[in-house]
């Protein structure tokens, strides 16, 4: 299925580069996976709960950024906060396929914060973990810790396992086992959308995401950029 859809993408891929993107005004665009996509049209709305909604087209194609507010900020994909939120729907040529940043089981992508810093640790670059939620497994981390309490201070990932959801907590083996930490989002659902300036209702910035379909394909949306979009599209 991916390849007949990527094979239909070439067709509507425009050759206009990122690095070009303030040449067009307005302008949405990104790459789908190695290939430059760009949308026929593309403009901003509230959705009927209050959420800022960009939506993108090309012939066949529609991407829905969402976010929780319309204010500049930076919005993370693929986490329990679902008001943000992307997905991508291809329809055409007797072909349907969808794909969205919605909480999917998979390998931790980014840890969210830490729950409890624990005691009696030091620092380690392969420490093993334990689920606290969720049945996920075999997520390893590299931890930072205090030289005096043993608490941990940063933690990063080393080997991200698999079966785990956005939201799940794992505990971190070592030291007294009771330093817990939080996982953000999976490898298949995430990214970030990124509103940069807001100027008399025109709206620019950038985005980034992995999409997953509900039989588990992903597809990657890198270096895009909207540039002065409004309601009125492009």
């Amino acid at each position: 299925m991916k390849n007949i859809i990527y094979l239909f993408l070439t067709g509507l891929i425009f050759s206009a580069c990122t690095n070009d993107v303030r040449t067009n005004n307005p302008a949405f665009q990104a790459k789908f996976n190695d290939a430059t996509w760009r949308a026929l049209d593309a403009r901003v709305s509230l959705d009927d709960q209050g959420r800022f909604v960009i939506t993108a087209y090309t012939q066949y194609e529609t991407v829905v950024l969402r976010t929780s507010s319309a204010n500049p900020g930076t919005y993370v994909l693929g986490t329990t906060n679902q008001d943000n939120y992307v997905s991508y729907d291809f329809d055409g040529q007797g072909i349907f396929s969808s794909h969205d940043t919605s909480l999917y089981e998979g390998p931790a992508y980014k840890i969210s914060n830490i729950v409890n810093s624990g005691t009696g640790y030091t620092n380690s670059n392969n420490s093993q973990t334990t689920p606290v939620t969720g049945s996920g497994s075999g997520l390893k981390l590299a931890i930072v810790t205090n030289a005096t309490s043993g608490n941990i201070t940063s933690v990063s990932i080393v080997s991200r396992g698999d079966g785990y959801v956005a939201g799940d907590i794992v505990n971190v083996v070592g030291g007294n086992n009771n330093a817990t930490v939080r996982i953000l989002n999976t490898q298949q659902s995430n990214g970030e959308i990124v509103i940069e300036e807001v100027e008399n209702g025109k709206y620019t910035g950038s985005f980034k995401f992995n999409a997953v379909s509900s039989s588990g394909e992903v597809i990657t949306f890198s270096s895009g950029v909207f540039y002065k979009l409004s309601e009125a599209g492009l």
